[in-house]
């Protein structure tokens, strides 16, 4: 099954990025959004799914790089640390949300196997997370390094 939400995912991209932005500009505890482009809004967000999309295909999320990004670049544009957690949290409800709105389209499985999926993309938005917040914390202690 997790080749199936690889595709669900890949495919459906734009839509999990559209959907997340109306969540981040709906949300009243994120308020730093507001001064930002859409392009500045949505920032790494794109290339967070694919690392989802590749880490369930290979089991891996060693390669988590656009976290790091977000957690600076969120630094840089004034966001509080609590609203970029907020953000991923929204991401990973958007996800999930994502995937049960499509799950009709995909093959009939055990649902031990959509179980298994949603574990990863959990463990996965954890590291991202952990990820973010890190880099955002090392952003504000040496800001001359950004």
């Amino acid at each position: 099954m997790t080749d199936e939400i690889r595709r669900l995912l890949k495919n459906g991209q734009e839509t999990i990025v559209r959907t997340w932005t109306e969540k981040v500009t709906a949300d009243r505890r994120i308020n730093s959004d507001e001064r930002l482009s859409y392009l500045q809004l949505v920032d790494h967000i794109p290339q967070i799914v694919e690392e989802l999309h590749e880490a369930l295909g290979n089991g891996h999320g060693h390669m988590l790089t656009e976290g790091r990004e977000h957690g600076r670049q969120r630094w840089r544009q004034g966001y509080e640390l609590k609203e970029v957690v907020r953000e991923l949290t929204l991401l990973r409800v958007t996800l999930v949300e994502f995937i049960e709105f499509y799950r009709g389209a995909l093959p009939p499985r055990p649902p031990e196997e959509l179980t298994r999926s949603f574990h990863r993309i959990n463990v996965f938005m954890d590291d991202e997370i952990y990820r973010t917040v890190e880099a955002y914390l090392d952003a504000s202690r040496n800001p001359e390094s950004n």
